[in-house]
């Protein structure tokens, strides 16, 4: 009986920093451990893409419409882990404990189905996928390469992106981020090992990736049945009920599928609008000079945004998420949009004075990555113009993450796919063709589009009909 007072009271110490008290204690608590986690993850894509350099620009080219591909395969997973934090959260804000480990249980059970059919469809589209994105046939070769090994992992990231939905649910971010340093020391040492020293080229990185997956799943695994959501691994008696025939066990998976997926889908749909749209400007890159060198520079310029800028800002838009899905389960939703508001600040004091430097030293920060001078320029002029956007970037995708947290996602959907195909595209193939701006028409097209999905965040959070989603 004392154990489990004791760990009752433990849940209401974390629970009260979420929902009570200073809302920047809170936004502090939940992204510091976002933060370094994001930082460990940016450690791991630079490993990817300067192990890619030293085996030439094809490489380059090739990683970038590869992960592009593996970010497809993995959008339900997105959908499942978006839809699981909203739900546990509100439940957990709420204090209805049953409740959010049934929901953590039927996302684990949702998240291997997932994961298995994820892995066989992608290993089916990938040839055609590659094919379609207009990259020249050693482009494509090598993409295969790395595909063929790097699908494998499919399976292994959705369980851990699962479960690192449901640590961050419950105000729990610092299991994520020891899990992704484990896994980032795995993948950084097989890049290095497979790829320089054995030889092994492009399919040593998609072997790096399979084998940090798999060391992540098993870390996260242990580390839940030590946690508040351990029975959610409990999917026996759900698992034997549906193969045993149980109509009433199977609705009810049905209906948390549906309460899940119906916060997640649209997240997901987003999502693929923006992987579509950066296929489409693969063949929008083909109107350009040297295609692969614009590849190349774009796979380039892309993770070094992502690394700097955009991997840090989602890291407090799942932390703020989080105290956001809490504080409306705990009827606190003026506390809800405070948080959001300070949120978004603090992610402007952070990104502001990382951008000016990105953008003074474009050139030597794009020196690092690449060996040719071509793509070296390329990815100078790719900073310095994304650059410019992003503090509206900051807003999108922290103001995002608030409204996800709410389970208000089907708006945020619209405004995606409005933005990242409507505007971008269009406008991206207007300057390369008929104004002959190169590819830095579609730098334009990227930051222009970026820009006004910032500035429709700040109103529609502003209205704060997302305060009345129910999930």
């Amino acid at each position: 009986m004392s154990s489990l007072i004791d760990e009752k009271e433990q849940k209401l110490s974390v629970d009260e920093i979420i929902v009570s008290g200073s809302t920047l204690a809170a936004i502090w608590h939940m992204s510091w451990p976002m933060l370094v986690q994001m930082l460990i993850v940016s450690v791991a894509s630079f490993a990817d893409v300067w192990v890619a350099g030293k085996l030439g620009s094809d490489t380059q080219a090739a990683i970038g419409i590869c992960n592009q591909i593996w970010f497809l395969m993995l959008l339900m997973t997105v959908a499942l882990s978006s839809g699981s934090m909203a739900l546990i959260s509100r439940f957990w804000g709420a204090r209805d404990y049953e409740q959010a480990e049934e929901a953590g249980r039927q996302s684990m059970l949702f998240a291997i189905v997932f994961g298995v059919l994820s892995t066989g469809a992608g290993l089916l589209a990938a040839r055609p996928l590659l094919m379609l994105s207009g990259a020249s046939a050693t482009v494509q070769e090598l993409g295969w390469q790395f595909l063929s090994v790097d699908l494998l992992s499919q399976l292994p990231f959705t369980i851990v992106w699962t479960a690192h939905s449901m640590f961050r649910a419950v105000g729990n971010s610092r299991v994520p981020m020891l899990n992704w340093l484990a896994m980032a020391v795995v993948i950084v040492s097989l890049d290095l090992f497979l790829c320089l020293k054995l030889h092994m080229g492009i399919a040593g990185i998609g072997w790096a990736w399979l084998g940090g997956g798999m060391v992540g799943t098993i870390l996260n695994l242990v580390l839940l049945t030590q946690s508040d959501l351990k029975r959610s691994l409990d999917l026996a008696p759900t698992l034997g009920a549906i193969f045993g025939g149980k109509k009433e066990e199977l609705k009810l998976t049905l209906d948390w599928m549906k309460r899940i997926l119906n916060v997640g889908i649209p997240t997901c749909i987003q999502d693929l609008a923006w992987v579509m749209g950066n296929f489409a400007l693969f063949s929008i890159f083909a109107l350009t000079q040297n295609p692969t060198d614009s590849e190349a520079a774009w796979t380039i310029g892309f993770r070094l945004e992502e690394m700097i800028c955009t991997l840090p800002l989602h890291a407090i838009g799942c932390s703020v998420g989080t105290i956001i899905g809490q504080n409306l389960g705990a009827g606190k939703p003026e506390r809800a949009e405070k948080a959001g508001w300070q949120a978004t600040q603090l992610s402007l004091l952070f990104l502001v004075p990382i951008t000016i430097v990105m953008y003074i030293n474009a050139e030597p920060i794009a020196r690092l990555m690449s060996q040719d001078r071509e793509v070296v320029m390329l990815t100078a002029d790719y900073l310095r113009i994304v650059g410019l956007c992003q503090p509206l970037v900051a807003c999108w995708i922290v103001l995002f993450g608030a409204m996800t947290g709410a389970g208000y996602t089907k708006w945020p959907m619209w405004i995606g796919i409005l933005c990242l195909t409507v505007i971008r595209l269009p406008l991206s193939y207007l300057l390369v063709h008929n104004y002959n701006m190169g590819t830095n028409g579609i730098w334009i097209g990227i930051s222009a589009s970026a820009a006004v999905i910032g500035m429709l965040a700040i109103l529609r959070f502003r209205s704060g009909v997302w305060k009345t989603q129910k999930v």
